[in-house]
């Protein structure tokens, strides 16, 4: 028994660090949003990212671009970077793509 639970947890503790070896950075999920590579994400951009998978209404997604992009309408790295931050700080735990 002792050595099922081991294999177990080691099993876990592999995929779990594959996970987060490949979960990739902040500004490589930005950069796959910029559509255009103009390094800022515009509403059109966020929009059709979060609503191509089918998780997100038009909606939804344009409410949650609107929290993040602040006054100038466009979503920029550093403020990318700062909500995924904020999300985390808030679980305590990485959010599934917080933004």
């Amino acid at each position: 028994m002792k050595l099922k639970l081991t294999t177990v947890t080691m099993g876990l503790f592999a995929a779990s660090a594959f996970a987060v070896a490949h979960a990739g950075s902040a500004a490589d999920y930005f950069n796959k949003i910029d559509a255009d590579a103009s390094g800022m994400i515009t509403q059109a951009e966020y929009v059709a990212y979060k609503t191509s998978g089918g998780k997100y209404s038009a909606e939804k997604a344009t409410e949650k671009f609107a929290k993040l992009a602040g006054d100038d309408g466009e979503l920029s790295l550093a403020e990318f970077e700062g909500a995924m931050k904020k999300a985390k700080s808030k679980d305590g735990k990485k959010k599934e793509r917080a933004t």
